[in-house]
């Protein structure tokens, strides 16, 4: 068996979903684009939390619920997780349903088969959200120039755009 660094994997991970969204011909690429682009989140993201630095789609979550109206200082730690959980659901929507079928014990795998969402956009923001906190995560400089490839580096250091 070989050993494996989730972080290495995870950058070209998200090379791969970029490069996978750019060449898209279909929504079944848009959707592994959006599939791998999760995947790197969840290695990222509790690495971000873990150093006290809010997610990108946490950022947006707190963002958009004070635009709804939350005054989130205002409000119980609880509260706040509730408002905050309400729009990170809805930027993690796609993920999350393509991931699985069913649910808690309400929704049976077979009722939750269709779904409308524009996967080409929802790619966008999850690869967009992945490389922003790729921004975040302290990478040793002998890491960056002997183990990241080439393609990684450009990904996080230039601005993503279609």
């Amino acid at each position: 068996m070989k050993i494996h660094n989730k972080l290495l994997l995870a950058s070209e991970l998200l090379v791969e979903s970029a490069k996978t969204y750019r060449s898209a011909s279909s929504d079944v690429d848009f959707a592994k684009s959006i599939l791998i682009a999760g995947a790197v989140t969840g290695i990222i993201e509790p690495l971000l939390k873990e150093s006290g630095t809010d997610p990108a789609q946490t950022q947006f979550a707190k963002l958009a619920a004070e635009i709804d109206g939350a005054k989130l200082a205002d409000l119980a730690e609880r509260d706040q997780l509730l408002e905050i959980g309400k729009f990170l659901r809805l930027s993690k929507f796609a993920y999350n349903t393509l991931k699985h079928a069913g649910g808690k014990k309400e929704v049976k795998a077979a009722d939750d088969l269709i779904f409308e969402a524009n996967l080409k956009e929802e790619a966008f923001w999850v690869i967009d959200y992945a490389i922003t906190d790729f921004r975040q995560i302290f990478i040793p400089q002998s890491a960056i120039n002997t183990q990241l490839s080439s393609d990684f580096l450009q990904l996080v250091q230039s601005p993503w755009v279609e």
